[in-house]
């Protein structure tokens, strides 16, 4: 089941790029695989998160009048992220909408230079 977030962030689709994929070269090998990439448009990404669940996350830039829509997608998958939809009646995509919803406004708050981030909460924990 896809779990689907939209941020406007008040930057040019470059500049929101620049930032998203500087954190991604940060992050632990291993961790984050880019699947696709069109610049200043389209980012896949495959994520292994804490609790050996994998996902795919996407993130689209869409141009908008004074500002950039940032939609992020996740797609869990695995028979681990089965199990867990079973065991919480399905419920467990609340802790990836709150980790979408973080990473978001993370990157808007970089973006943006408006103080330091959220918090540094991963979707699984």
């Amino acid at each position: 089941m896809a779990v689907e977030k939209a941020f406007a962030i008040n930057a040019e689709p470059s500049k929101i790029w620049e930032v998203l994929t500087s954190e991604i070269n940060l992050a632990e090998q291993g961790v984050y695989e880019i699947k696709e990439s069109i610049t200043n448009e389209y980012l896949e990404l495959r994520v292994r998160f804490q609790d050996g669940i994998e996902a795919y996350i996407s993130y689209r830039l869409i141009p908008r009048d004074g500002h950039t829509e940032v939609v992020a997608t996740m797609h869990p998958e695995g028979l681990r992220y089965a199990i867990f939809q079973m065991i919480t009646f399905g419920r467990s995509n609340i802790n990836y909408e709150m980790g979408l919803v973080i990473g978001l406004a993370n990157l808007k708050q970089a973006v943006e230079g408006n103080g330091e981030p959220l918090l540094e909460d991963s979707p699984a924990d």
